[in-house]
């Protein structure tokens, strides 16, 4: 037996550190962006790779979803790219809406 100490983070997969850091947090956080549903995400991936945008808000939407899916992943988990990724996306939310009314 040794006294250095074992780091587990090291020997888990991306996900099991990703559900590691989730229970970390307190409680009062806010939970970070939910994944979407698995059969929206195949389809809107077949979407995004079928064809290039024709306007802003599809760009837009294409930016969405891999913001969104980034979010999830334990890269993102730092509580300041967490606040970067809901402005980033309330700013393409409000251009959305904008972009609609002309």
């Amino acid at each position: 037996m040794t006294d250095a100490p074992i780091h587990l983070d090291a020997r888990r997969t991306a996900t099991a550190r990703h559900e590691t850091e989730m229970r970390r947090r307190p409680a009062n956080d806010p939970p970070p962006l939910m994944p979407l549903a698995q059969p929206h995400l195949g389809s809107l991936e077949d979407q995004i790779l079928a064809e290039p945008a024709r306007t802003w808000v599809e760009v837009m939407e294409k930016w969405r979803f891999l913001l969104e899916r980034y979010a999830v992943t334990p890269d993102a988990g730092d509580e300041r790219i967490q606040k970067l990724i809901k402005r980033a996306t309330g700013d393409m939310e409000r251009l959305r809406k904008r972009e609609e009314r002309k």
